[in-house]
């Protein structure tokens, strides 16, 4: 989709929230304010699950810098939100509106306030990070914690708390960290979170699962085994028994992830790695109970646990052998979290407009009740939904539906492509016909009315409905560009 049809997109639904505003008196239009503030912000990426899930490990490699807390315990107590700015610098955001600045020590987020945590809504940090150009990262104290106000605040934060300010939460998609098995209530707070985006993102389009702890899983190198191979199978086995509520799922070490991305893998680090290359990998990952190996001295190998890990130090050996930078690209690659920002940029920022559309329409959907006339700020969200311009957001919940419900599919390869280069489409159409792809299109969609009337499967003659309808409006624009 091309950077118009993208504001385009936004432009209808900022234009909706303005006038939808206007009759309110000015001091009662912050919440629709609000809305159109987050729909030209960079997409809010929420890391949440349960506690001790390695949530602010992972943020802290997304991030590439050690800034998050990451002690025994419950380190996070207060969301808080990693975003672009100059200089670095934080404030925490109190309850009652009013801001105070907070010193990073060493770059770090403290592990302490000098308020009580109840009063904080959220820590806001700005940091020169390329990796927060087009995101902000928001880490929670997470679910099952062991106090409710932890807790509270990670559910006010992505569900909202009812309030004209938070309807549906702060957070446009999330980062669901799981920590060895999926449970009942980690869906449950899942789905909820759905809801509060809106109906047409009650499917995968803004979750993406990440299994942590990957290089933990099995009995490690004591069984010979190769615990990254277990967490792929359960990974894959979420996935499939799960399609409706994540968009992909992703095994991760963020342990060896942080010291990948954050500059911990220095030369000592490889050199006392490297001094273990002919060491028995059982007497290693007994070292605590037998002693380290000759020629490493125990402050060495509590360094090289605590850093990579007992996987990354029987697997890493050999990486060592050829030097710091070698070490660190198998670190990033082996820990899977590559693959999760390949995840992030391939599947959530290319279609943030519309996530964040869809969030945005569902935030108004509540606030309409608060309007001089419900009735009709309901009937004008309801013809929005119809405007062409927003025609993708029904294109992108058609591709997550038959995604996970019709995966072979036809239609499927044809859906995303529309959905994500609407002018290949055309272009591929016109080289198809002659050059008249207003004409190839409209054949396209008599092909999709047909394939709808030709299937059983629900999603797909959504799916066949939706592309009818994308198939029609690209020959217009196309035959209107010729006129």
């Amino acid at each position: 989709m091309s950077v118009a049809d993208r504001r385009r997109v936004l432009e209808v639904v900022d234009r909706l929230c303005e006038d939808l505003a206007r009759p309110l008196p000015a001091a009662e239009r912050a919440p629709f304010e609000a809305v159109r503030e987050t729909l030209h912000a960079p997409l809010r990426v929420a890391v949440v699950g349960r506690v001790k899930a390695g949530k602010s490990t992972l943020v802290n490699a997304l991030v590439g810098r050690r800034v998050a807390p990451t002690a025994a315990g419950e380190c996070t107590q207060v969301v808080t939100w990693y975003t672009y700015g100059s200089p670095d610098r934080a404030e925490v955001h109190l309850r009652d509106g009013s801001t105070r600045p907070l010193f990073l020590e060493n770059g770090a987020v403290p592990a302490g306030l000098d308020v009580p945590v109840a009063e904080v809504r959220r820590i806001v940090v700005h940091l020169q990070a390329g990796a927060l150009r087009d995101l902000t990262l928001i880490d929670t104290p997470g679910l099952a914690t062991l106090t409710s106000e932890n807790e509270d605040a990670t559910r006010r934060a992505l569900l909202g708390d009812g309030s004209s300010t938070a309807a549906a939460g702060d957070a446009d998609a999330l980062l669901f960290a799981i920590r060895e098995a999926e449970r009942q209530d980690d869906f449950e707070f899942l789905r909820d979170f759905h809801r509060a985006s809106g109906s047409l993102a009650a499917t995968a389009v803004n979750a993406l699962c990440v299994l942590t702890q990957a290089d933990l899983f099995g009995s490690g190198d004591l069984s010979g085994g190769d615990p990254f191979a277990i967490a792929a199978e359960v990974a894959q086995r979420i996935a499939v028994e799960h399609p409706t509520d994540f968009s992909a799922v992703v095994p991760v070490s963020g342990l060896m992830a942080q010291t990948a991305r954050t500059g911990l893998v220095s030369e000592s680090l490889t050199r006392s790695l490297r001094q273990l290359a002919e060491a028995d990998p059982v007497l290693l990952q007994l070292w605590r109970q037998v002693g380290p190996p000759e020629g490493v001295s125990e402050a060495e190998m509590t360094t090289l646990w605590e850093a990579v890990g007992p996987y990354g130090v029987v697997a890493g050996r050999e990486h060592a052998g050829s030097g710091a930078a070698a070490l660190r690209t198998w670190l990033g690659e082996r820990s899977g979290v590559d693959a999760v920002d390949d995840a992030v940029r391939r599947q959530l920022l290319p279609r943030a407009h519309l996530i964040k559309a869809i969030r945005a329409l569902s935030v108004l959907s509540t606030l309409a009740s608060r309007l001089p006339d419900p009735d009709d700020a309901r009937s004008r969200l309801e013809a929005a939904q119809l405007d062409p311009d927003l025609h993708p957001l029904a294109e992108l919940r058609a591709l997550r539906l038959l995604s996970a419900h019709a995966p072979t599919s036809p239609l499927l390869r044809r859906l995303e492509t529309v959905v994500d280069d609407p002018a290949r489409v055309s272009e591929e159409a016109g080289r198809g016909d002659r050059g008249d792809a207003a004409t190839a299109l409209r054949r396209a969609s008599a092909y999709a009315v047909g394939e709808a009337s030709r299937t059983v499967v629900p999603a797909e003659i959504e799916a066949a409905r939706v592309l009818a309808r994308s198939y029609q409006l690209l020959a217009r624009r196309v035959a209107g560009s010729r006129v």
